[in-house]
């Protein structure tokens, strides 16, 4: 055979490879991209599930459905505090709800739902916190669920019983300090309403706080959304 036969021929074949570990790569590429969209929609599906079972724009019992895929949902145990100064005013045990798969997390706190899928989180629903007129208008749904763990593909019941009551203060050097695990998208939040963060922490549970501090602030009102959630199958 020639050596430019021999050319040929090896020529055909690194084309071939290459041709071949390019169509292995796009195939790996393209799987990564769909998984990463399901994961995506999967947690905006529960995130959703999740807003309508702990919706406060409604009073007395309401229930809804939420399916579990593979993961587990849980209650955890969650502050937020009003500070004056550096004591706090109103300290409330809202709670939390966290649905975890092994591809993303979804977290309910303090009217806020957080969803993860490796990116970093993000900031499905934002909290009922709004600021006019140098009043601090707060919106806490508490939970007031048991310990609760779910697992496994099933489908659960979230029930609710909701009642609201309405606290009033005045004054000034107000803060609010939110429990979570999802520090930085409370952080960007508290930031893009003016105030100023920094992290706390105020007992021994693992778990820190933001502080976000709103130096214009002269009159808070804190509207408590009780839920009393139950959790069952």
């Amino acid at each position: 055979m020639s050596d430019r036969a021999q050319s040929a021929v090896i020529g055909v074949a690194v084309l071939l490879a290459v041709t071949v570990v390019s169509v292995a790569a796009l195939t790996v590429t393209v799987g990564s991209l769909v998984d990463r969209s399901a994961d995506t929609a999967e947690a905006r599906a529960a995130a959703t599930s999740m807003n309508d079972a702990l919706a406060t724009d409604r009073s007395g019992p309401h229930e809804r459905q939420f399916a579990l895929h593979s993961g587990r949902l849980r209650t955890v145990d969650r502050t937020v505090r009003l500070l004056q100064g550096s004591e706090p005013v109103v300290e409330q045990s809202v709670g939390g709800l966290v649905y975890a798969d092994s591809n993303y997390r979804v977290r309910a706190v303090a009217g806020a739902t957080v969803s993860d899928t490796g990116g970093g989180g993000r900031l499905h629903t934002a909290p009922s916190i709004s600021i006019r007129d140098r009043t601090l208008f707060v919106g806490l749904p508490r939970l007031g669920a048991d310990a609760v763990a779910v697992g496994g593909k099933t489908t659960v019941t979230l029930r609710t019983n909701l009642t609201h009551t309405r606290q009033q203060f005045s004054g000034g050097g107000y803060a609010l300090a939110v429990e979570t695990r999802a520090p930085g998208v409370w952080e960007r939040h508290f930031e893009a309403l003016g105030a100023t963060t920094t992290r706390r922490s105020f007992d021994d549970d693992g778990v820190a706080s933001v502080v976000a501090r709103f130096p214009s602030v002269r009159t808070v009102h804190v509207f408590v959304h009780d839920l009393r959630l139950e959790v069952g199958r």
